[in-house]
């Protein structure tokens, strides 16, 4: 199951949508997804000399309906036309040998760091990569790299730090003898819930070109502190399953944080790349079946942690 590939990740099953795997032959592997592919791209720099891997991240909706960036939970009526605009659709039925209703979602958007709003300026930034991803919600993430940057004092101090003494999220750092700081900035959508963490993504090739990852908390909301096995403990929930509704007394608007990666080694090619999570809000089935009075799904998450991802910086050795 696809749950199962990051094992210790606790938030890796994310809108797992396991029923793929029953159309057209297709099949849920691990080497689909991009976590995956972005550390095996490490591999190849260290066998090939070049990394065909080197992407920023974007998300999309996929919507057959015409309404582009309409992502919402709250409002989700389906994707493809009459193939799930009615709610018992949505909760039994499935879409054209593809998926089954019930494991489909709103879609992801992409968000841009451009000097100006521009279509030029907007399409340098994407080449450049300086690109994040979220699941549907206006998060906000930022990230540097550098081994000159320090603890951001603010938002507006790891900006100015960050392109001055290292590298924005897309780039790459070459070379560098010791291990870079890592600080980054997420901040809640205007409309949405409060956050509950920043994680890092840590990606690299052992000696014998193998690929690992790990996660590591950065920051965090409230007064939480690392368990025995250095994992910051869950942020709570406040849905209310009959009302589909939440509160954001717990979460918090904005993040900041660093962190210097104490296992790096230099001449070992490695990335980062930052994880966004907000507290869990009801998830469009359970929106749908309030509005509806009918029970929850089962074996369907009731809630989910909305999320974004920011485009990975890459430590290259040579």
């Amino acid at each position: 199951m696809q749950r199962s590939f990051w094992s210790a990740d606790e938030f890796a099953g994310f809108e797992n949508a396991d029923s793929i795997a029953k159309f057209s032959g297709r099949v849920l592997a691990k080497d689909n997804f991009v976590r995956w592919g972005m550390v095996k791209g490490l591999a190849y720099q260290a066998s090939l000399g070049s990394n065909p891997f080197e992407y920023g991240f974007v998300g999309g909706t996929d919507n057959h309906n015409g309404v582009p960036g309409d992502v919402a939970e709250s409002n989700f009526i389906g994707s493809h036309g009459g193939a799930d605009n009615t709610v018992e659709l949505r909760r039994t039925g499935e879409i054209g040998g593809w998926i089954m209703g019930k494991d489909e979602n709103p879609g992801a958007i992409t968000g841009v760091w451009a000097t100006r709003n521009t279509r030029g300026a907007i399409f340098d930034a994407m080449r450049a990569r300086e690109t994040f991803a979220t699941s549907g919600p206006r998060i906000k993430v930022r990230m540097f790299a550098g081994t000159g940057l320090s603890a951001p004092a603010n938002s507006r101090d790891l900006v100015s730090n960050g392109y001055q003494h290292g590298v924005p999220m897309g780039g790459i750092l070459t070379a560098p003898a010791k291990a870079p700081v890592i600080t980054v900035y997420a901040e809640k959508d205007p409309d949405g819930a409060n956050l509950d963490r920043i994680q890092i993504v840590k990606g690299w090739v052992d000696a014998n070109g193998e690929p690992h990852d790990t996660v590591i908390d950065v920051a965090w909301s409230g007064k939480r502190g690392r368990d025995a096995n250095g994992k910051v403990p869950a942020v709570g929930n406040t849905v209310d399953l009959k009302t589909a509704k939440y509160t954001n007394s717990i979460g918090a608007p904005t993040l900041i944080g660093s962190w210097t990666d104490p296992d790096f080694k230099p001449g070992q090619n490695t990335l980062y790349y930052a994880r966004v999570l907000e507290i869990p809000t009801p998830r469009w089935s359970t929106y749908d079946a309030v509005r509806n009075n009918l029970p929850l799904l089962e074996n369907t998450p009731a809630t989910i942690q909305e999320r974004a991802w920011g485009s990975p910086v890459w430590v290259i050795a040579k």
